[in-house]
């Protein structure tokens, strides 16, 4: 009797053991892959690093080594030297993922094989949870043929720009934040700072050379545009306050619009009143760097960004400003690509950056730990996990440190708490969604046959582009904008505008 119990005893122990085995291997995704050698995954970014980034690495480099025998290593790059050394990050072999945007250029650097193609089976066999969880929509935006080339964000949130300033400016300059309602009223500020920038060192805006002042504001925001591939020589605008329904016939190339003349001449003024740097084109530093540091009056963000200065900001006192809205904005879910990260050819370890890489966006423990930092410290959650608040430390690891650059984020993760002065901002860009049908360009991703043609519109556009951002032409601006859309012409942009809308019109159709 005692040996039958022994035995019975014996069996339940190994149906135990056998249960917990089972568990563990349901709950680790990546357990009939071979990852028995150890390997680690070196991921370059743009951006600045975190205080307390190499803490949280630590942390979630622990977990993914348990996970899958794989650690990352992060190098941080500022935005002005990432942009112009792109290519050397993708031609050589020392990363295994790289970052990826569209004012990067990145479907150029794909149809030039700055990176590497996978197929669906790919995904499934070595990203097995982005396989389930990716937004099908945003495949397609990365599908260039038969292959795809990045991973994007998961995530497609609304909200629209404000102005952020400083409270110790608007009372330098007499200013209430409640009277500066639009466009002039903060041109009216901007040269009230501009007169004082040669004694105070403080420019009224303050960006790296970089920035994509033309898809900020004064171009497309300001003229009730919605675009397509924005950044892109194939950038496309089409004005949405017309009264007339989306066909596209409508789309209209960025650079051939009387919108367009004007913002650029505006921004030679700008430039000419002072409000950029001389040197503006040279600049590295982002102009949320600029703006903390004090040395940028402005800069444009949205009220969840305003929210964590709001929270961080020790000496001042942030405010957001919403005059960049009319009765006429509207919002919309846009693509899910903005951001992404891609395999570069040379890498040496691609199948085990695409595990690593989806154990950062799906492992809840790393995911959240690279997103959103220690609990306690870095944010704090809601009761029902639907809400975050910025922690005690937040500075140290401010939320989309690495997020956004690493493509980490998803619809369903908790949403920031607002503070009362921002959330009805929020509210009210919410309110003005309007639906995807609008503009039923979502998920497009357009395949040129005019390679060579487009090839030299880009280089042609990226030699010109934020010279006209920054009116760096002054009165020359609108002789350089001819030659630039003369040269265009010359090199074949119309051809390729034509092949853009019919392969948009062709797209549209398939989905209805």
């Amino acid at each position: 009797m005692k040996r039958i119990l022994s035995l019975v005893l014996a069996f339940a122990l190994l149906l135990g053991l056998c249960s917990f085995a089972a568990a563990e291997e349901e709950s680790n995704p990546w357990s009939d892959l071979d990852l028995s050698e150890y390997k680690e995954i070196n991921f370059i970014i743009p951006g600045n690093k975190p205080a307390a980034f190499d803490e949280i690495l630590g942390k979630a480099n622990e977990r993914m080594k348990e996970l899958i025998n794989t650690t990352v290593n992060f190098d941080f790059v500022s935005y002005g030297e990432f942009g112009t050394k792109l290519s050397l990050f993708l031609s050589g072999d020392d990363y295994d993922l790289v970052y990826g945007a569209y004012w990067f250029s990145f479907g150029d650097y794909v149809k030039n094989g700055g990176y590497k193609g996978f197929d669906w089976d790919f995904v499934e066999k070595y990203m097995p949870m982005t396989a389930k969880t990716q937004a099908p929509t945003s495949w397609r935006e990365m599908k260039f043929g038969d292959l795809y080339y990045g991973i994007t964000n998961d995530i497609n949130s609304i909200s629209a720009n404000g102005v952020w300033t400083r409270q110790s400016v608007l009372d330098k300059y007499g200013f209430k934040a409640e009277d500066i309602k639009n466009d002039d009223d903060l041109v009216k500020l901007m040269d009230a700072i501009a007169a004082d920038t040669p004694s105070t060192g403080v420019y009224a805006f303050n960006p790296q050379g970089t920035y994509p002042l033309d898809t900020t504001y004064w171009f497309t925001g300001k003229n009730h545009m919605m675009d397509t591939n924005a950044g892109s020589a194939t950038w496309m605008v089409w004005k949405y306050n017309t009264g007339k329904e989306f066909t596209v016939d409508d789309l209209q190339w960025f650079a051939d619009t009387d919108e367009y003349r004007q913002f650029c001449v505006r921004m030679a003024d700008f430039y000419k009143r002072g409000f950029f740097p001389a040197s503006v084109i040279s600049n590295d530093t982002m102009v949320d760097d600029n703006f903390n540091a004090g040395t940028s009056a402005i800069t444009f963000g949205s009220p969840f960004g305003m929210n964590s200065l709001l929270q961080t900001m020790k000496n001042d006192t942030p405010v957001f400003i919403n005059c960049l809205w009319d009765d006429e904005s509207v919002t919309r879910h846009g693509n899910y690509f903005v951001y992404c990260v891609g395999f570069p050819p040379k890498s040496k370890n691609m199948e085990r950056a695409a595990v690593a890489l989806d154990c950062m966006k799906n492992d809840p423990i790393v995911n959240r730990l690279l997103v959103f930092g220690i609990e306690g410290r870095h944010y704090t959650l809601s009761e029902d996990g639907k809400y975050y608040n910025l922690g005690p430390e937040a500075a140290d690891y401010p939320y989309f440190a690495i997020g956004n650059n690493a493509s980490l984020q998803h619809d369903s993760d908790p949403q920031q708490a607002l503070h009362p002065s921002v959330q009805k901002y929020q509210e009210m860009y919410e309110a003005a969604e309007v639906p995807a049908d609008t503009f039923p360009i979502n998920g497009f991703n357009y395949q040129c046959n005019y390679e060579a043609e487009l090839s030299a519109v880009t280089a042609l556009f990226n030699e010109y582009r934020f010279s006209f951002c920054f009116g760096i032409f002054g009165d020359q601006t609108e002789a350089k904008l001819d030659k630039f859309i003369n040269q265009c012409k010359a090199m074949g942009i119309d051809d390729i505008i034509n092949d853009y809308r019919t392969q948009l019109a062709a797209y549209i159709a398939e989905q209805q």
